[in-house]
């Protein structure tokens, strides 16, 4: 068993979602580097999801984004795969050479977290989509991989061993308890876990709205019980990253915040004055303004 406690890396799908413009950042018109750098002030890591619509984002791409988190040490990337690597099939050696490139030009800045390979729930459990997640495996090979089923085929005794065998963590995601829909994990198959939060908003999953599907607002029975998972995860886990994605409304905010606070023992995490006028229940764990005013550094990473 491990008995070094695990370095939590907890942040958001992503740092452009429209609505972080008045829930998050502290003034409009913000562009992307430096919403990054504001970003990186209080969380610790981000989903990078323009890598999975945009195939042509390179190493040049990685270096503006670890430059614009240079002033935060041990700020991470996870990198979502592009779509057409895991939702169409689809190996185009332009694609993955540029995908490649932008995560070693992480790398070797010491700011990658992990490649996220995130499956449609139309990716069912057959021998030839097994062999597509050999292929993967074998593409972006001496990259931190992770890989996130939503179809309950998967759930079958041999997924870690056959996630092992192919140097893939597994991706826990938190969604609505739907039939034939993946259930939460709490197996390894590696050092490391991954945990999304999807919200739990079942009629939005089986109408399968966008927007309806992460409009979803964690209750504290429901923030508990993702405690008590990640609690569980703890003693054998190097490293567990934990993603908002129930971005919707900016309601990824609360859960990010509130997790944040609860792996520090429960002590107050700085949190942005739009976040708190939108969320104000948040106050109860928030920095004091004295003390952001006095320059209090964020939470880097949580222990």
């Amino acid at each position: 068993m491990n008995n070094v406690k695990p370095v939590f890396r907890i942040g958001l799908g992503g740092w452009e979602h429209e609505v972080f413009d008045r829930a998050f950042y502290p003034r409009p018109l913000m562009d992307s580097g430096e919403k990054l750098a504001f970003y990186s002030r209080f969380f610790p890591t981000v989903e990078a999801r323009q890598t999975f619509w945009d195939s042509d984002l390179t190493a040049a791409d990685a270096a503006a984004w670890a430059e614009a988190v240079q002033e935060s040490p041990g700020f991470t990337f996870c990198i979502k795969l592009h779509s057409s690597c895991t939702h169409v099939r689809s190996l185009r050696p332009e694609v993955t050479r540029n995908i490649r490139g932008l995560l070693a030009g992480l790398a070797r800045r010491n700011r990658l977290g992990s490649l996220l390979i995130q499956f449609p729930y139309a990716f069912t459990n057959t021998s030839s989509n097994r062999f597509h997640v050999v292929k993967l495996a074998e593409i972006f090979s001496g990259f931190p991989l992770h890989a996130e089923f939503r179809h309950e085929s998967w759930n079958f005794p041999g997924l870690l061993a056959f996630l092992r065998e192919q140097s893939i963590g597994l991706a826990a995601s938190d969604i609505p308890r739907i039939k034939h829909y993946m259930p939460f994990l709490t197996g390894m198959a590696g050092s490391s876990a991954y945990v999304r939060l999807h919200g739990r908003n079942e009629k939005g999953w089986l109408l399968n709205a966008y927007d309806a599907k992460y409009d979803y607002l964690y209750n504290a029975r429901e923030t508990r019980e993702i405690e008590r998972r990640l609690s569980a995860l703890s003693p054998r886990a190097e490293h567990i990253t934990v993603i908002a994605n129930n971005a919707t409304g900016g309601k990824s905010l609360p859960i990010a915040f509130q997790l944040l606070a609860a792996v520090r023992g429960g002590r107050p995490v700085p949190i942005p004055a739009a976040t708190l006028a939108l969320f104000p229940h948040l106050r109860s764990i928030a920095t004091t303004e004295e003390s952001l005013l006095l320059g209090g550094d964020p939470l880097r990473r949580a222990m």
